[in-house]
C-alpha cells in the first residue's frame, strides 16, 4: 500500500483535478490544486470527491473498464481471451498465478480507489468553508453528502475486493507511511470486510439523494439506489451458497425496484445503442465522453475491424458455450445485442472459429463482443458508458430470493421478471419446482448480463463454479487438427491469488490456499 499511496498523492498534488461533480460528467479536468493550498476550500472538497470518481472512470484505472469483465466473463465460460496478452490468455485458461498482471492491476486499482476515498474522508471534515454546511438534502449538509459519496465508493471497491480475494487488509486511514500503518495484515475473516462495507453503506444510504438534477448525474454518481443495490449484492454473497439471508436480499432488491427512479427499458437493444444513454434502467454507469480526457477506449479492444479500422486480433471473443446458451434458449434478441459476427478474411488466426478449406485452416466469420459499440468515437476515444448496476440484475436477484422464500410459483408471477423474458422474445417462466427455478434464473442471468462482469461470481455464489468450469470444454484447432479441449477448475480457484508484487512489499499479507 505504501507504493500506491505515494503514486496517488503525487498524482494529486502535481496532476489534474476535476472541479465539480458536473465536471466529472461533462467537463475537461482543471489543474488548480497544489500541495501548498490543498484542502482548505469548498472547491478543494469538490476536487477530492471528483478524485474518488476518477477511481472508477480514469482510463489508467482499468478495473471498471474491463478487468472486471476479464475476471468474470473470461475467467468463467462466456468469453475466450482473444488478443495476444499472455496474462489475459491465462485468465481465460484458469491458469492464474500470483504474478498475473490482470490480477495485480485489479488489486492495485481497487486499493487506489479506496485510497482516494480515504483521503477525501480524512480531509473534507476539516475544511472550514461555510458552503459545506449548506443543506444538500433535507437534514443533510453538503459536507455529509460528500462524505457519503466517498463511503459509498469505498464500499463498492471493498465489495469487489472481498468477492475476488476473500480476506483482504482493511485500509481506512491515510497520512502515515510507517510500516505498521501500511504493511497491514489481511483480515482474519471476510466478515470483517463485510462489516466495513455495511458500515459505509449505512452512512451513505441515509445521506445520498435518489435523484439529481440531470439523468447523467442520477445514473453516474453515488445514490441511494446504488447503495441499496450494493447491499443486495452483498447479502447475496454473504453465507453463499447455503446460508444466504434471502430476506435481506429481497428487502434491498425491493428498495431498488420500488424506487420511482428506475424501470426496465422496453427493448433490450436500447440498453446498448447509445441513443438511450443513462436510461431509466441504469442504477450506476461509468460515464464517458467522446473526444475528451474522459473517454472509453475499450470498444476498440473488442469490436471487429470494420467498426474500428484496427486489424489486430481483438479481445474477449464470445465463447462457443455462450453462443450455444443463447441458441438453446432461442434467445435471438439478447444474442444480437451481445454478439456481432464479421468475416475477417484471415486477418488473424482464431483457433476457436477457424474452418478447414481444402486442407487449409482459415479464419473467416467469427463473433465479437458487441455491448459497447463505439458509435460515438474519435480515434480511440469512445463515449460508450459502462454499466456497473442496472435494474434487470436486481429483478432477477429478487426472483432468486422470492423462489427461496416463497417458492417458484411466486417468483414466476413477478411481472418485471415476465417483462425481462418478454422483451427478449421468450415466454415467461412457468414452474413450481424451486430447484428448477434456481437453474432457470442462473441461466437467465447469464443471457441477460453477459459481458457485464457477473458470470463467475454468479456461479460462485450458487456453489456451481467448480462443477461448471471444471467440466467446460471447447473445440479448437491445435497443431493443425481440430480437437475438443477440456478445462480445469479446482476449489482454491474460487479466490484469486494475492498479487506477489504486493506480498513482496508487504510481508504480512500471506497467500490464498492453493497458490505458491
Amino acid at each position: 500500500m505504501k507504493a500506491i499511496y505515494k503514486i496517488i498523492m503525487g498524482m494529486w498534488f502535481v496532476g489534474s483535478f476535476m472541479v465539480s461533480c458536473s465536471d466529472f460528467l461533462d467537463e475537461v479536468p482543471k489543474n488548480d490544486l497544489t500541495e501548498a493550498n490543498a484542502f482548505t476550500t469548498y472547491r478543494d472538497a469538490e476536487a477530492l470527491i471528483n478524485a474518488c470518481y476518477d477511481g472508477i472512470q480514469q482510463s489508467h484505472d482499468e478495473y471498471y473498464t474491463w478487468y472486471n469483465t476479464i475476471l468474470s466473463d473470461c475467467y468463467a465460460d462466456n468469453a475466450y481471451a482473444g488478443g495476444d496478452d499472455v496474462d489475459i490468455i491465462n485468465v481465460g485458461l484458469n491458469n492464474v498465478t500470483p504474478r498475473n498482471a490482470v490480477v495485480m492491476k485489479a488489486w492495485k486499482q481497487l486499493y487506489g480507489g479506496i485510497l482516494r476515498a480515504n483521503v477525501a474522508l480524512r480531509n473534507i471534515p476539516n475544511i472550514d468553508d461555510g458552503k459545506l454546511e449548506e443543506e444538500a438534502l433535507p437534514g443533510v449538509s453538503v459536507r455529509e453528502e460528500m462524505l457519503a459519496e466517498a463511503r459509498a465508493l469505498r464500499a463498492l471497491h471493498y465489495f469487489n475486493l472481498v468477492r475476488s480475494f476473500g480476506e483482504v487488509p482493511l485500509v481506512t486511514t491515510t497520512g502515515s507511511l510507517a510500516p505498521e500503518d501500511v504493511q497491514l495484515p489481511r483480515c482474519k475473516t471476510v466478515d470483517e470486510v463485510y462489516a466495513l462495507i455495511r458500515e459505509d453503506l449505512d452512512y451513505a444510504v441515509e445521506r445520498l439523494p435518489e435523484r439529481r438534477n440531470t439523468e447523467a448525474a442520477t445514473r453516474g454518481l453515488a445514490s441511494k439506489g446504488m447503495c441499496n443495490a450494493l447491499y443486495a449484492r452483498l447479502y447475496a454473497i454473504m453465507g453463499a451458497p447455503h446460508e444466504v439471508d434471502w430476506k435481506m436480499v429481497k428487502h434491498y432488491c425491493d428498495a431498488v425496484i420500488e424506487s420511482p427512479v428506475y424501470g426496465l427499458v422496453d427493448r433490450y437493444e436500447f440498453l446498448f445503442d447509445d441513443s438511450h444513454r443513462n436510461n431509466v434502467e441504469t442504477i450506476l454507469a461509468v460515464q464517458y465522453k467522446v473526444n475528451s480526457t474522459e473517454s472509453n477506449y475499450v470498444p476498440l479492444l473488442l469490436l471487429p475491424p470494420s467498426m474500428t479500422n484496427e486489424t489486430w486480433r481483438k479481445y474477449l471473443i464470445p465463447s462457443q458455450d455462450l453462443l450455444k446458451a443463447y441458441e438453446d434458449a432461442g434467445d435471438e434478441v439478447r444474442k444480437a445485442s451481445t454478439v456481432v459476427w464479421e468475416d475477417i478474411n484471415n486477418l488473424w488466426f482464431d483457433e476457436y472459429y477457424a474452418v478447414n478449406n481444402n486442407g487449409k485452416w482459415e479464419t473467416r466469420e467469427i463473433p465479437f463482443a458487441f455491448k459497447m459499440r463505439g458509435i460515438n468515437r474519435v480515434g480511440w476515444d469512445c463515449g460508450d458508458l459502462i454499466y456497473m448496476m442496472r435494474l434487470a440484475d436486481f429483478v432477477l436477484l429478487r426472483a432468486e430470493a422470492v423462489n427461496e422464500l416463497e417458492g417458484a410459483a411466486a417468483a414466476c408471477a413477478d411481472p418485471l421478471l415476465q417483462k425481462i423474458r418478454e422483451r427478449a422474445g421468450l415466454v415467461p417462466f412457468n414452474t413450481e419446482s424451486k430447484e428448477e427455478m434456481r437453474e432457470l434464473l442462473l441461466k437467465e442471468r447469464r443471457l441477460e448480463l453477459a459481458y457485464e462482469g457477473e458470470r463467475f461470481f454468479d456461479l460462485k455464489r450458487h456453489g456451481k463454479a467448480v462443477s461448471v468450469l471444471g467440466e467446460k470444454s471447447w473445440s479448437a484447432v491445435v497443431n493443425g487438427t481440430r480437437q475438443n479441449v477440456s478445462g480445469h477448475f479446482s476449489d482454491y480457484q474460487l479466490l484469486f491469488p494475492i498479487p506477489q508484487d504486493e506480498r513482496d512489499r508487504n510481508p504480512n499479507l500471506g497467500q490464498n490456499p492453493g497458490y505458491n
